[in-house]
């Protein structure tokens, strides 16, 4: 996530460098063919042009607004899992903790085992699908300088810190869902808890209902991660971009011409048609990227949830209601990019 001021021109056009080039080799190609050729019956009718461009600016419109949705949508399920671990663990410490000293062991573990659970979820929220952008050219650099925590560490070696050796295995062996595997221990651990009359029945309750907001938060994340933004709307959104890309010089041709046409330098004032028709491009080309760079919250890139500092901060918030001293640091962005 950008959480500076805005990005940069600079940002935009290295972001968008592969794009530029394409255009404006083309856009040079057609003013050449055109005032070489003198083929002027293949220039595109002003109105053409604008029914296309606004047909276009619908479909971007509504997709940029669908694709923020789902950003928001993972944004604001990130958030709830930090209310909910807090409230987990409020209610573990009011209900359990300090209450008997042998308690305390299975209070830890229960800790422990959710910050395992934050660790897997937020790992299997940085997995790759065939539909996310990291695999296009301007993110692939961009994240060469600017890698997630998560393509830096291996999630074997992070649970090793939190879970037995005994359930690292059963977690490595599960071939179902391992993040709904740990809230199953979870469960496990507080049932232990009732059915030695360690807590009442109100308490169990209270507890598993707590549980039962985070499996519906894991859910809810996951739903976003693994079905992508309707693929026909994105499909036809990224025709018409080509589509209008393509037309924008054999349109602005006689544009450009009509410039100098009253100092008789129409010749030289076609080629104008280049930049014109360049920044035309740019403009829709730059609109459709941004919205589907927002479309994958969690894919890794620069415009993502910042899963990794949430889960960071709650750990580091329980870690201190159990008291202990810890050298872990909130995640800092990095030139304003938080992961």
């Amino acid at each position: 996530m950008h959480v500076g001021r805005q990005y940069k021109i600079n940002d935009f056009i290295a972001w968008t460098r592969w794009e530029i080039g394409w255009i404006i080799a083309w856009s040079l190609l057609v003013t050449l063919l055109l005032e070489v050729t003198g083929w002027r019956f293949l220039t595109v009718p002003g109105p053409i042009l604008t029914i296309v461009g606004s047909a276009l600016a619908i479909s971007l419109a509504f997709k940029s607004q669908q694709c923020y949705a789902r950003f928001n949508d993972g944004l604001i399920l990130s958030g709830q899992v930090s209310t909910a671990s807090l409230v987990l663990a409020n209610r573990l410490m009011a209900t359990v903790g300090n209450r008997d000293a042998a308690l305390e062991p299975g209070l830890k573990e229960i800790f422990y085992r959710h910050f395992a659970w934050l660790t897997a979820l937020r790992f299997y929220l940085r997995e790759k699908r065939s539909w996310e952008n990291t695999f296009d050219r301007g993110n692939v650099s961009y994240l060469a300088r600017l890698p997630s925590p998560e393509s830096q560490s291996v999630l074997e070696d992070q649970l090793k810190s939190y879970l037995s050796d005994g359930d690292l295995q059963k977690f490595k062996a599960h071939r179902g869902d391992k993040e709904a595997l740990i809230i199953q221990w979870q469960y496990e651990a507080i049932k232990d808890l009732h059915s030695r009359n360690l807590i009442s029945e109100l308490i169990f309750t209270v507890l598993t209902g707590a549980l039962d907001e985070l499996l519906r938060l894991q859910g809810g994340l996951k739903r976003v991660k693994n079905y992508p933004y309707s693929r026909n709307y994105y499909s036809i959104a990224v025709i018409i971009v080509k589509l209008f890309v393509a037309m924008v010089p054999f349109g602005l041709l006689p544009y450009a011409r009509e410039l100098g046409e009253p100092t008789g330098i129409a010749a030289w004032t076609a080629w104008l048609n280049v930049p014109l028709s360049a920044i035309v491009g740019w403009i829709f080309v730059s609109m459709e990227k941004v919205g589907e760079n927002s479309s994958n919250p969690f894919e890794g890139n620069a415009n993502d949830v910042p899963i990794s500092s949430i889960a960071r901060r709650i750990e580091i918030e329980m870690r201190g209601m159990l008291g202990e001293q810890t050298d872990l640091k909130p995640i800092e962005a990095k030139e304003s990019i938080l992961f």
